[in-house]
């Protein structure tokens, strides 16, 4: 008979927090790419591999996020920053997509 996803148990220890995570997704686009971008709220996610998934977000001074640019991944044993240059290409267009459609202000 077939286990159900319930009777299964897998152990993977997580030696990087949700928090962690999103340190060094921040630390590592801030200092890679943009110091405009930064991780959002993880998620954990379960597959191959234990990873959290970490949102990448652009944002204004003074105005805050304007949105979403991408995810980047940790392993969640390991901390290894699962990246590659087109997922980066990919976040950095996005980026300047939200910039031109972003009215800056003007001081009126």
């Amino acid at each position: 008979m077939n286990p159900t996803a319930e009777q299964l148990r897998a152990t993977q220890p997580l030696n990087i927090t949700s928090f962690s995570a999103r340190q060094k997704v921040t630390q590592y686009v801030m200092r890679e790419l943009s110091t405009q971008l930064g991780g959002d709220t993880p998620e954990l996610t379960v597959s191959e591999r234990v990873y959290w998934s970490v949102p990448v977000v652009y944002t204004l001074p003074g105005i805050g996020v304007l949105g979403r640019v991408g995810t980047l991944r940790i392993d969640a044993g390991t901390g290894e920053l699962l990246t590659d240059p087109q997922t980066e290409r990919e976040m950095m267009r996005h980026a300047e997509q939200l910039a031109q459609r972003t009215p800056l202000s003007t001081g009126a």
